[in-house]
């Protein structure tokens, strides 16, 4: 079987069981044990599947059994560890991905408690040399004992990353090892560990201990801890009912209020990821390229241009502010204060290194002491800068950001290298005081810190790893915790449920914020913004009639908005009826009289309804408001045209040809010179309009073919179109 082949068969088992087709779970389950060969597995199937057959015999014949739920959730869960078990052993023999290829490399390296072990032996050794009075002798050999306890930290990170069902002293072990023996960072480090192997291989009793670790008294630990626990939940929501130890041991947790605000928080950087990509490209296409130009900082929020007529709500401003260069700064770092994620297309480019070569390091806690860091900086200061207390204490890096800006530092010439941690420890003192600003009203801010750090680390690892096809990106999913039966009740309250869809909405994702102005609704049905909000991600997504009954709605909450009525407007244009749009457009002129693009919209309505004249009237009045713009000459020439008003026609032909003209100009012009019996000058009109424009032919003649009815009832011969269409034909050969 192919590794495409097993998946499946891996995912249809999984799929039976969850709608308790667990027959036809088993045949497939007896199928996926059989391509490893028969043994053990194979003989607890059939031991399964005998009790299976009792269940049902017993249900049948209407026997009383109260242990009959016991019995089916253990018998559910064996099938699933031996789908596990047959699954990770088909493909640790057969695949050539990342994970596979390191768990065949370490079955014979050693197990945990070894490293543990030597892990105990170092510390004795790191506390001896630490009374060793030479100084250069003592620094020398710590540099040494580092480097030898980092190594061996990766080693324990990669064993448990690899480890497979945990035993109860495999707990114990790690249980002690987090009193006792491991550093801060480590700690950190190894839920990242837990977390990769979960994906993996499901393991109750890895998940429970990974709970356990969120009310680790080390924040660092605790936030990483629950930001895994989510992610894991997300992963694997359905499977969760047959683990009620798991989701018990949840909600324990999340009783407590600090906790509970933490995973909110948490929820809402996970969601401002869905805006990652958009944000990176727009730096590298907007922003970067105009700061250097400038020679400003990197640090500025980044505009968009928003479409002719396509302007946002004014009462959503706060949400799609378009501050002004010297105010960018400023608000930049108020997005790093915020959690977005800023620096991804920055530091993306930068993960080169050998460093980031080994699993481990891309979700280590950045601390000055690493061996690698401590010899880039022996000297740890350029120019009166303290380089890395300076990174340390820059909270608005992630910590492999943090590795990669020491990396990158160290490498640039000496000219540009003071000037780069110079530029850094502006941008943390600004950073620092706005963050104090927002602290005085947000005790809880520092800590929030520290699960966005993380999982902008995640982040990237998911995305730059060069193996990251071999891993399950936690990214790629819709992340929509509010589909997460254990956690979506702590999702509830009404604020967080605008703050998180006020996130989806901003970054686009509209249909995701669609789900929670709903149910907002449900309660705040008086509210028209929501309605304007619902209806405005309807019409992104062009689903136009819903759209239309929301505006209408918030229409009929508030009367006369502006913003609403051209909406409406809009909406009824796209389904077609533009009698309905024109009475809205004309309400909406009402309250501003002097609005260009309202001008614009009453004649387009006015032109599909055929009522040229007045269409006419209302492009006139367009364009004494913009100051004769050429976007008005257009539709002024073809109203003109409908109108038999050669003259007014050809006075706008000729401004559109001396100003921009496109293809649809030249082919009005020919038009008009075919109307007034100038059959030859339309041809050489549209010739020109060919060429000058570089219209494919095969264009020309589908615009041609539609203008034709319009041609006939003004007058043309039809006999004249195939003279027409042939003496053009013979002019473009020449």
């Amino acid at each position: 079987m192919t590794i495409s082949e097993i998946d499946s068969l891996y995912a249809r088992i999984f799929r039976f069981l969850y709608q308790m087709r667990i027959k036809e779970a088993i045949t497939d389950l007896g199928y996926l044990i059989q391509q490893n060969g028969f043994g053990p597995a194979y003989d607890e199937l059939v031991q399964q599947e005998t009790t299976y057959r009792y269940l049902l015999r017993y249900r049948l014949e209407g026997v009383e059994d109260k242990e009959r739920d016991k019995v089916l959730l253990k018998l559910i869960r064996t099938l699933c560890e031996l789908a596990d078990s047959a699954y990770r052993q088909w493909l640790t023999v057969n695949s050539s991905q990342w994970y596979y290829s390191r768990l065949r490399a370490y079955r014979s390296a050693k197990n945990t408690q070894e490293v543990l072990e030597e892990l105990r032996e170092l510390d004795a050794e790191l506390a001896l040399t630490s009374l060793k009075k030479d100084e250069d002798q003592r620094k020398a050999e710590m540099l040494q004992l580092n480097s030898r306890r980092e190594q061996l930290s990766g080693t324990l990170f990669q064993r448990l990353l690899l480890s497979d069902i945990w035993s109860d002293r495999e707990v114990k072990l790690l249980q002690e090892a987090y009193a006792h023996l491991l550093y801060s960072h480590e700690k950190a480090l190894l839920v990242s560990a837990l977390l990769l192997s979960l994906q993996f291989l499901f393991d109750e009793k890895k998940f429970l201990f990974l709970l356990d670790l969120c009310e680790h008294e080390e924040v660092e630990v605790n936030r990483r801890a629950l930001t895994a626990v989510m992610l894991l939940f997300d992963m694997y929501d359905r499977r969760m009912q047959w683990y009620p130890a798991i989701s018990s041991r949840l909600a324990a947790l999340l009783e407590d209020e600090a906790r509970q605000s933490a995973l909110l928080s948490i929820f809402i950087q996970l969601a401002r990821t869905k805006d990652v990509d958009t944000i990176s490209r727009r730096m590298q296409e907007e922003f970067l390229p105009e700061m250097s130009r400038l020679g400003s900082s990197i640090q500025q929020k980044i505009t968009e241009s928003q479409e002719f007529g396509e302007e946002l709500n004014p009462d959503w401003k706060e949400l799609f502010e378009d501050a002004s260069l010297s105010e960018k700064m400023q608000e930049f770092s108020e997005m790093q204060i915020e959690g977005v994620d800023v620096y991804m297309s920055t530091f993306s480019n930068l993960k080169f290194y050998p460093f980031f070569k080994e699993i481990h390091n891309w979700f280590l806690p950045f601390y000055s002491e690493h061996s690698q860091v401590a010899e880039l900086f022996k000297h740890d200061s350029l120019q009166g800068v303290n380089v890395t207390k300076l990174v340390t204490s820059s909270d608005f890096l992630c910590s492999s950001d943090k590795y990669s800006f020491c990396f990158n530092l160290a490498q640039v010439p000496e000219t540009y290298r003071s000037q780069m941690a110079a530029n850094l420890g502006s941008e943390t003192e600004a950073y620092q005081e706005l963050q104090k600003m927002e602290q005085s009203g947000n005790q809880c801010l520092k800590t929030e810190s520290v699960s966005n750090r993380y999982i902008q680390d995640l982040y990237r690892f998911y995305k730059l790893f060069s193996h990251k096809k071999d891993f399950k990106d936690v990214f790629a999913g819709s992340l929509d915790f509010y589909a997460v039966s254990g956690i979506s009740p702590y999702l509830e309250q009404e604020e967080i449920m605008l703050k998180v869809a006020l996130v989806y909405f901003k970054t686009k994702h509209y249909r995701q914020a669609l789900k929670l102005f709903d149910r907002l609704l449900e309660n705040k049905a008086g509210d028209a913004d929501l309605h304007r909000k619902k209806a405005y991600c309807h019409q992104q997504l062009q689903e136009y009639a819903i759209a239309l009954q929301a505006y209408l709605k918030a229409d009929l909450l508030q009367h006369d908005n502006l913003w609403t009525l051209k909406r409406i407007s809009a909406c009824y244009r796209q389904l077609k009826n533009n009698e309905e749009a024109l009475v809205y457009y004309r309400r909406a002129e009402k309250l501003d009289p002097e609005n260009y693009v309202l001008s614009m919209n009453i004649g387009h309505c006015l032109m599909d309804l055929q009522r040229y004249n007045e269409a006419l009237q209302s492009y006139y009045k367009a364009e004494f408001i913009s100051g004769e713009s050429p976007r008005t000459w257009t539709p002024l020439v073809w109203c003109a045209i409908m109108c038999k008003k050669y003259d007014q026609a050809d006075k706008y032909v000729q401004k559109l040809l001396a100003h921009k003209p496109v293809m649809v100009d030249f082919l009005n012009a020919g038009h008009l010179e075919w109307l007034q019996g100038s059959a030859l000058k339309a041809i050489q009109m549209y010739k020109k309009g060919i060429r000058l424009t570089h219209t494919a032919q095969s264009e020309f003649f589908d615009l041609f073919e539609k203008d034709l009815p319009v041609l006939l009832e003004q007058g043309i011969n039809p006999a004249d179109i195939p003279v027409v269409r042939d003496g053009l034909l013979y002019q473009l050969e020449e």
